[in-house]
């Protein structure tokens, strides 16, 4: 997942969770990393949206078969 961003007015609201929920539910089983830098101050919010998923959100490397060029 590549820089989610959600309107200042409509932050707080659910709607990056709920936006990152879709792929993982149209893909169960598979892992998810971040590519992107994390901000501290995004700490919070990588920490609340990854909760409930299987190793959360965090920076990894991709996987071999991901083209990065």
């Amino acid at each position: 997942m590549e820089e989610p961003y959600t309107e200042t007015e409509f932050q707080r609201s659910g709607l990056a969770r709920t936006a990152l929920t879709v792929p993982r539910s149209d893909y169960p089983g598979l892992s998810w990393h971040t590519l992107g830098g994390h901000f501290r101050e995004a700490a919070p919010f990588w920490d609340a949206v990854g909760a409930e998923v299987p190793g959360g959100y965090s920076q990894r490397s991709p996987c071999p078969h991901i083209e990065t060029g």
